[in-house]
């Protein structure tokens, strides 16, 4: 029987599994949706008496960590190498924190508070219970949902440092959304005679003293392992499992550590802080390195004309685009730009691309490829 041409149609059960699989992510996405709106209403439930009785001091608390929240998650999106992520998947991390993770850990975190209260004595829960309980249920609550976003939005999780800075932007909201929690109980530990102090002081003790080493660093290192396990990359699937297994055990022992009664006070929880920072910056220098070292190896390969280097800096990218006439010259080295960066990113964010993704861009490097005149090309 003769081969059938190579310009004939996928078979059906091919297109019927990816419409299944399209299908499937829809679903997961509405119930991502779902458990958004549940936990936020957890958190309406259980503060909006307290924000209504000091409307003031919550607005100011919501309005500074507004400010902070817009400039980490630039920073966090910024420094992905070669190009920031999708700013709506980065939004939906930031979401899935401040409502689905937050108020769902608000309930398991009061729930298994009570089990070591009953089980171990009071006085052992007011001094380890914070460290027993925060650790597994908040990092798990986060884990889950940066897995959930990594499933319903394949494409966008290419590998670990994709993980890294979409399990950060996680633990971002989480941090956020706890942080004005804190300052409404704060306000209400006072017994509300100073509501504006009492929530600037804990909203300003939080983001400045503790915030560098908090949730974002520790989701970020569960997110590299959620990254790793998801990736396309080559090699064992054991080994990778391994990985992500000891990623996510280093955010829980991160997690611990941070609300463990020893090393109390102002500086020894400055130097917990201090610790997750470094472990987290420690994980994405690695990662970035691995990434520019194959994002340069693949702009080496035979075929890629010289200049396509630009392609890793943004900085570069900008001075080609203007190197280009203005007008339908430069739209469709604008398009070549895009096509390119979209095949780098999907060799050099795995080693493994998918061959019909590979495929498309590359056809779409092909169909905008030229050199425009003064600027070396692809």
């Amino acid at each position: 029987m003769s081969a059938p041409p190579a310009t004939a149609p996928a078979p059906a059960p091919a297109r019927f599994r990816e419409v299944r699989a399209w299908a499937a992510r829809r679903r997961l996405g509405a119930a991502i949706v779902v458990l958004c709106l549940f936990g936020l209403g957890v958190l309406v439930w259980n503060f909006s008496g307290t924000a209504r009785a000091f409307p003031g001091p919550a607005l100011l608390s919501a309005f500074l960590l507004a400010v902070v929240l817009y400039v980490a998650f630039t920073l966090l999106r910024r420094v992905r190498p070669v190009r920031t992520p999708p700013r709506k998947w980065s939004w939906a991390g930031v979401a899935w924190g401040a409502t689905a993770a937050t108020g769902c850990a608000l309930l398991a975190n009061g729930g298994l508070s009570a089990v070591w209260s009953r089980t171990a004595g009071v006085d052992f829960a007011s001094s380890w219970g914070a460290a027993l309980t925060a650790p597994l249920n908040e990092e798990g609550i986060k884990t889950a949902g940066i897995v959930l976003l990594g499933v319903a939005f394949p494409a966008r999780m290419r590998g670990p440092l994709d993980g890294w800075v979409l399990g950060a932007l996680v633990g971002l909201g989480f941090q956020m959304a706890e942080n004005w929690t804190y300052a409404l109980n704060g306000i209400v530990g006072t017994g509300g005679t100073t509501p504006g102090d009492a929530a600037l002081q804990s909203v300003v003790g939080r983001v400045l003293y503790t915030g560098l080493g908090s949730h974002w660093t520790m989701s970020a290192v569960a997110g590299t392992g959620v990254g790793l396990l998801l990736s396309r990359s080559p090699g064992p699937a054991r080994r990778r499992r391994t990985g992500a297994a000891a990623c996510v055990l280093t955010a829980v022992g991160m997690h611990w550590l941070f609300n463990a009664p020893f090393l109390g006070g102002g500086l020894g929880t400055g130097v917990k802080a201090a610790f997750d920072f470094l472990v987290a910056g420690s994980f994405w220098i690695v990662l970035r390195h691995a990434y520019r070292h194959r994002a340069r190896a693949e702009l080496r390969a035979p075929g890629v004309a010289p200049g396509a280097d630009r392609l890793l800096t943004r900085r570069g990218r900008r001075r080609a685009r203007a190197a280009v006439p203005q007008g339908a010259e430069r739209e469709r080295y604008a398009r070549l730009m895009v096509a390119q960066l979209d095949l780098l990113e999907e060799r050099a964010g795995t080693g493994c691309p998918r061959p019909a993704f590979e495929a498309a861009a590359r056809a779409r490097v092909a169909e905008a490829r030229y050199v425009p005149s003064g600027v070396e090309g692809y």
